[in-house]
């Protein structure tokens, strides 16, 4: 799909959305992916919902968009619990039937309802008329820029230092073996949601990029990972470990530099280290649910490249046993142990006494299920907006084990959010 285009679509579709009280916007930016089934999946309204995962049924001809808040831990594991403030007033879990939907496959095929298949035939239709969507969303896309905003850290760096010294002390003590620890910003400001997404996915385009609005709460996500995918009667899961900055790569010697980042992390053992504990945690998770001997890692610690890093990224892959469902998939697998650490409750005990907020959406899921298939990925990368209380905040985060480097982390912290703050002036 051409560039113009696809930036116009985003434009349509994030316009209806400002007169919709639930949307769910879910793009690919046309990354490759085998495990993907849509280019765009996309629902408006609400003609059903529920806050139990038992009653999404997977089967559904009509899709079911929905997030699940990374504290729903504590309904997994009762023993668990949340006891900061929260980042944004999202549910804990949500999902929507929605009123209106359509998606475009990968092979260009359009499915939907009859609203959603008579949205996007008047859009198609007003671009060949050479009529755009209108509004402030059009003229982002042509330049307007986005405010300069006051960012309040949660956590200082040097607490954040001293954060990183009592995780290894919990670690040489056999508490747990590797944390992802996370830290918060935010900001008071009015800004317009729908302009930042469309700014974001401009300036930072993702696989499993997102747009939530839920009444007043928002979500603008350019996430780079797949939390778990169900595709071919297999579960997929994509767990992240291991970040390099990219280099600017206008000449040659900056084209070399950022390919030796490349290489450096392809090769780093400590990387490698964090991301194959991980893949371990994932296989014992997905085991759980899915057939014996069925766990395999088809890709270990492959470099994908984006827009601003380079990702070390895995594959896990099993085939699930008869019955089971969304429910039993996300009680297994659910906080991703790529945001958690190992052992996961061990870690996620410990990270409760050190984090100073609650993540909330952050660190948790927005996908869909449907047909028999289903993908959510991995908040991460991600802007959580809270109109009523007119509040902006990030949060980012690392994987710290016994041989970590504080400052290193911290730095890699600031790269990762450099990815969404640099939209702003």
């Amino acid at each position: 799909m051409q560039k113009d285009t696809s930036t116009y679509i985003l434009r349509c579709l994030l316009e209806k959305a400002r007169n919709e009280a639930f949307s769910c916007i879910c793009l690919s930016n046309d990354f490759s992916d085998p495990h993907g089934r849509w280019q765009y999946l996309v629902g408006y309204g609400i003609a059903a919902s529920t806050h139990e995962l038992s009653e999404v049924d997977w089967m559904s001809d009509t899709p079911w968009f929905g997030y699940i808040s990374y504290d729903y831990k504590n309904a997994i594991e009762p023993m668990l619990q949340s006891r900061h403030d929260a980042l944004s007033k999202f549910s804990l879990i949500k999902f929507v039937q929605p009123q209106t939907w359509i998606g475009l496959d990968r092979d260009g095929v359009l499915h939907g309802n009859g609203r959603g298949l008579s949205f996007w035939e008047t859009m198609l239709h007003n671009q060949d008329k050479g009529h755009g969507p209108g509004s402030t969303t059009t003229e982002l896309a042509e330049g307007v820029a986005l405010p300069h905003l006051q960012w309040h850290a949660h956590t200082q760096r040097e607490a954040y230092l001293e954060h990183i010294a009592q995780i290894q002390n919990h670690i040489r003590e056999g508490d747990f073996y590797e944390m992802n620890h996370c830290i918060a910003f935010s900001a008071q400001a009015a800004i317009d949601p729908y302009q930042t997404f469309a700014a974001l996915n401009k300036k930072s385009p993702a696989p499993f990029a997102c747009f939530v609005k839920d009444v007043d709460q928002y979500l603008l996500c350019a996430s780079p990972e797949r939390y778990m995918s169900l595709r071919n009667s297999h579960l997929i899961s994509q767990p992240i470990k291991g970040t390099r900055k990219r280099q600017k790569t206008g000449a040659l010697a900056q084209a070399q530099l950022d390919t030796q980042e490349a290489v450096s992390l392809k090769h780093s053992e400590k990387d490698r280290a964090e991301n194959i504990m991980i893949v371990d945690l994932v296989r014992n998770d997905l085991s759980r649910v899915c057939e014996p001997g069925s766990v395999k890692v088809p890709e270990l610690c492959e470099v994908y490249t984006y827009s601003h890093v380079h990702q070390m990224i895995s594959t896990v892959s099993g085939k699930p046993e008869l019955g089971v469902g969304l429910k039993e998939v996300v009680h297994a697998t659910f906080p991703m142990g790529s945001m958690t650490g190992a052992p996961k409750i061990a870690v996620m005990q410990h990270t409760e006494q050190l984090e100073n907020f609650c993540r909330g959406l952050y660190s948790g899921s927005v996908g869909y299920v449907m047909q028999g298939t289903m993908d959510m990925n991995v908040v991460i990368r991600s802007l959580l907006y809270d109109a009523s209380q007119k509040r902006l905040s990030y949060a980012v985060g690392g994987a710290i084990t016994i041989d970590s480097n504080a400052t290193e982390e911290y730095q890699e912290c600031l790269d990762k959010a450099a990815t969404v703050l640099s939209i702003f002036g």
